[in-house]
């Protein structure tokens, strides 16, 4: 699969904030944090945050003191980030900004945070390399990125496949569009990065009262709008295909299912 951008406008990055945070990237950010123990005296940058999740949870495991700064492309998360009514959201600082860009001066955080976001950057080497001016030396960056299609995922691309297109279900694909954690590693070596380590995660994706979660959550997709053109009676074969699909992870009305992340750790020399 190729890279891809992956751009929600209008009401779906308050999709992605209502559906897919707490069935994946709460639970993700928070294994990420417990692995790799940010403290108070961090300077925290989260990088293609999205609506802030990775941001959030840190501010309330660390409190008031340290600085932390959410940077993201796409206008519309960064705008649901600010607008979220919590404490936490309101007390860190929110950036629209180009990865390969960042408007922050050299060595301005000790902890760089990418969530799941490196497989969409056009160039992910030059924004690897952006990542690194930004963490003063001593300090660290944390990446994850999808160990493989999860299961999920894999029957949603073949309902859409066969009732939509096969383009939109590649698309739908993008989240694990990267290949694997090697050529991360060996760029963050060439980058001067020090104490390189690959481990994984696994978390579980729930989602509750599945038959109308799953459209949520195709809607909070980039796909969404051409499977939304199809009408309701698509969107409904759709559901019912990955519902019989994923028979395995049924757990009463929702569904439970396993994802594994890759989870890279380096310092900046």
């Amino acid at each position: 699969m190729s890279q891809e951008t992956y751009q929600l406008a209008g009401r779906a990055a308050a999709l992605y904030e209502a559906q897919k945070v707490p069935a994946i990237f709460a639970p993700l950010a928070a294994a990420t944090l417990d692995a790799i123990k940010p403290t108070r005296d961090d300077t925290i940058l989260d990088v293609a945050c999205g609506t802030g999740i990775v941001a959030r949870l840190a501010r309330r495991r660390l409190g008031p003191g340290p600085r932390i700064v959410g940077a993201d492309l796409n206008d519309g998360m960064v705008a649901t980030a600010r607008a979220l009514p919590e404490e936490e959201a309101r007390s860190c600082e929110w950036q629209v900004a180009d990865v390969t860009a960042l408007p922050f001066p050299d060595d301005a955080f000790t902890l760089a945070i990418c969530q799941q976001g490196i497989q969409f950057f056009p160039d992910p080497l030059a924004a690897l390399q952006e990542i690194c001016r930004v963490v003063r030396p001593g300090g660290r960056i944390v990446l994850t990125v999808w160990a493989g299609v999860s299961p999920f995922f894999a029957a949603l691309a073949d309902a859409l496949g066969r009732h939509v297109s096969e383009e939109t279900g590649r698309r739908s694909l993008a989240p694990f569009a990267f290949d694997g954690d090697d050529r991360l590693a060996s760029a963050m070596a060439e980058f001067g990065c020090t104490d390189i380590a690959v481990s994984e995660l696994s978390v579980d994706r729930h989602i509750a009262e599945a038959e109308t979660a799953i459209p949520r959550e195709i809607l909070a997709n980039p796909v969404g709008p051409a499977v939304e053109a199809r009408g309701e009676a698509v969107m409904r074969q759709i559901v019912a295909d990955t519902l019989r699909d994923l028979s395995d992870y049924r757990s009463g009305t929702g569904l439970v299912v396993p994802q594994r992340s890759y989870l890279l750790q380096a310092r900046v020399r």
